[in-house]
């Protein structure tokens, strides 16, 4: 599969169930401290979520650390084996992407691909950023030459409105808040991803015959996010929208791109804490996940993961809910805080 929509080697693949479905667990936003030991209901959170859903793959959507950097390596490498640890002993594939409060020089991808059920990688090296990259899932019975039954998309979505500035020396863009819905500088993807998503989903297209069915994500959502809590009748939206969306100043024309290819099924977000709406918009789920980390605002009755579940027989048929570590079982023998927030 090299060369032609993955350029980058992999441990192992993914492939259907037995159901012939693929369940991915969606978290975000731990946001550990860069100058102390993180709170360690994180990890057992982490674990009762993977225990009620069983997914095929763990992805988590960055913002591991609040500060980019930890203070020392010694304590970001025992952060890393203790929010690694559920899902390497439940024997989980399991991956990431960075979020705005990430730094790569503070979350060196290498310290997560080293563990066996990791399958994060930089992506390709024309592509901004070092979180953009493709995972397929393929069919159970797997023949050769036979095509994947589901992409995965993953975007790096960057620092903020700066690394525009950084990248092409032009002004960062105005920050225009509205009080209702909300604009800020929590980065955003690029036009370069969008692009390579079109020229990858093409040439894939033109090697297997057909489109594959896919789903997207990345920390920071997309402006479209928006229109699912702005129209929630028209939208069928679910869940709940408890903070104005974080969208980026620019719009990358990434759900344009989505649209047009016709095979995207799905946009997921993390990035702000305390949301757990989704909702349709032009045929794509546009949906967000609630923060699952104790060291920052957050809520304890919407703190959990999005699990989306994908069908090989019917992909518009996907299963799409955000799951509550509240009703995940023993989850409430340490879910609240001291004090507690609802």
């Amino acid at each position: 599969m090299e060369g032609i929509y993955d350029a980058v080697p992999r441990k192992f693949r993914l492939f259907l169930n037995e159901k012939d479905e693929f369940r991915v667990l969606f978290v975000s936003d731990f946001h550990a401290p860069s100058d102390r030991d993180w709170d360690e209901r994180l990890p057992r959170a982490l674990a009762a979520l993977l225990d009620e859903t069983k997914p095929d793959l763990c992805a988590n959507l960055g913002d591991f650390l609040s500060d980019g950097i930890a203070d020392t390596p010694d304590r970001f490498r025992r952060y890393a084996a203790a929010i690694a640890e559920p899902c390497e002993s439940r024997g989980i594939p399991w991956c990431h992407v960075p979020g705005n409060h990430d730094r790569e020089a503070g979350l060196p991808t290498e310290e997560f691909a080293q563990y066996p059920h990791c399958l994060s990688v930089r992506g390709p090296k024309e592509v901004p950023g070092y979180g953009t990259y493709l995972l397929p899932v393929w069919p159970r019975q797997e023949e050769k030459d036979c095509a994947p039954a589901f992409f995965l998309w993953f975007f790096d979505s960057h620092t903020g409105s700066g690394s525009w500035s950084a990248q092409y020396g032009i002004p960062a863009p105005y920050d225009f808040r509205s009080t209702t819905w909300g604009f800020d500088h929590g980065g955003g993807i690029w036009h370069e991803q969008a692009r390579w998503f079109w020229e990858t989903d093409i040439a894939a297209e033109k090697k297997y015959g057909h489109k594959i069915p896919g789903v997207m994500a990345a920390h920071v959502p997309l402006q479209e996010h928006q229109l699912i809590p702005q129209n929630p009748s028209l939208t069928g939206m679910t869940g709940e929208l408890e903070e104005s969306a974080g969208i980026p100043c620019m719009n990358p024309g990434l759900f344009s791109a989505a649209y047009e290819r016709g095979d995207i099924l799905a946009v997921v977000s993390g990035h702000d804490h305390i949301n757990t709406f989704a909702g349709t918009y032009m045929g794509i789920e546009l949906s967000e996940d609630a923060s699952l980390g104790y060291d920052v605002y957050g809520s304890d009755r919407l703190r959990g993961g999005r699990l989306i579940t994908l069908k090989a027989k019917t992909p518009r048929a996907f299963g799409s809910r955000h799951v509550y570590l509240k009703d995940c079982p023993g989850a409430a023998d340490f879910i609240f805080r001291e004090g507690g927030n609802d």
